[in-house]
């Protein structure tokens, strides 16, 4: 019994000295660029924000808002949605979702566009234009220094 005892007390020793196999500490950051365009016909706004977690992409949503200010092209209002909706279909796959959402008061038109880069397939990806995106190797202060550089203002929360 005292054998068993001594082998006892000898393990919890060497737990407690070792741990628990202490987890590395988790790194979430998120990234948000913004870019705009506006001239006398419209206004777009793209805000793509990518979550990293130890700088490695795990979500990303982007939005595209568009807002028609001039009254020629607001009498066009029905064909430009029209135009807009053939390139904007809703899509709806295990970690892709993409919507559409009108205000035909305000003349605006705004896609979204959600991605879980742990759900998606890279077969739904590539169909939606982000294939290799899952697997890249960039970090975040890359991708933010690239964005910057296209134009866009870019901040890490």
């Amino acid at each position: 019994m005292k054998k068993i005892s001594i082998i006892f007390l000898s393990l919890l020793v060497a737990i407690l000295i070792t741990g628990c196999g202490a987890e590395k500490e988790v790194k979430v950051q998120t990234l948000v660029c913004t870019t705009t365009e506006n001239d006398e016909d419209m206004d777009i706004e793209q805000v793509i924000s990518m979550t990293y977690k130890n700088d490695k992409l795990k979500q990303m949503k982007m939005e595209v808002n568009t807002k028609l200010n001039n009254s020629a092209i607001k009498e066009n209002w029905e064909a430009f949605k029209k135009s807009m909706d053939e390139n904007n279909e809703v899509f709806e796959k295990e970690g892709i979702s993409s919507k559409v959402v009108v205000n035909d008061q305000n003349y605006e038109y705004n896609t979204i566009l959600d991605i879980d880069f742990d759900k998606a397939s890279e077969e739904d990806l590539k169909e939606q234009g982000f294939d290799g995106l899952k697997d890249e190797e960039g970090t975040l202060e890359e991708s933010k220094e690239a964005a910057e550089k296209d134009g866009a203002t870019c901040i890490i929360k």
